[in-house]
């Protein structure tokens, strides 16, 4: 119930905000989301349990209300101008194989849905990003822009085919194209059919220049 707690609270707070903000143009929104230091994700978190009209473990059932949709995507959006640059220079990479299928471990979010949030949040806050998708050997680039919308950057994600994964690609594309990369963020589901690990991967890269210090994250 812990979970449906804190989603019933966050839909509370983006139904006061939406109709608080009418007249003051949406500044006490994003006061009352830093206020509570409101990350995307928990949002997100909210927003997707409350689409689905059920709770994930409870037999608690609901008809979601569109107001209350709109708000909650509305709140989304204004929380991500509360993050904080890092000002590190950021390649995404998502996996686009089978992972993107599959649910987040210990919630009922789609990753796709997980990978479409963070990427926008990154491109939105962090000015020197790079998003990425592999699989099957390949590593393209993909058109994610700080303008778009989360239902846009999604679509954008589900595009490029996929097939087995390989998580040292986005390294190894990275150092073949010659990119300085502060911050590795990959999402995957952890599996890898290659015989190269990522960590040795990055190794390897981090001694081609001194200038680079590539960190990686793994999340799924």
């Amino acid at each position: 119930m812990k979970a449906e707690r804190v989603f019933l609270f966050f839909t509370a707070v983006a139904v006061v905000c939406k109709y608080i903000t009418k007249g003051w143009k949406g500044v006490q929104e994003a006061y009352v989301l830093y206020f509570f230091k409101t990350h995307p994700f928990n949002i997100l978190l909210a927003s997707e349990n409350y689409k689905r009209g059920r709770g994930k473990r409870s037999k608690l059932k609901w008809e979601p209300d569109r107001d209350i949709v709109q708000a909650l995507d509305c709140t989304f959006s204004k929380s991500i101008s509360i993050v904080e640059p890092t000002g590190k220079r950021f390649l995404v990479a998502v996996d686009v194989s089978s992972s993107l299928s599959s649910v987040t471990q210990d919630s009922s979010i789609s990753t796709v849905a997980v990978a479409a949030a963070i990427c926008l949040v990154i491109a939105q806050t962090e000015p020197d990003t790079q998003i990425v998708v592999f699989s099957e050997g390949s590593v393209l680039p993909c058109a994610v822009s700080s303008d778009m919308t989360f239902v846009q950057v999604a679509a954008q994600l589900i595009q490029t085919p996929g097939g087995s994964t390989d998580c040292a690609l986005p390294i190894t594309w990275a150092s073949e194209n010659d990119k300085t990369v502060d911050v590795f963020v990959i999402f995957t589901n952890n599996q890898t059919f290659e015989r190269e690990n990522p960590a040795d991967t990055l190794k390897t890269y981090r001694q081609v220049s001194a200038t680079r210090k590539g960190i990686q994250k793994s999340c799924f």
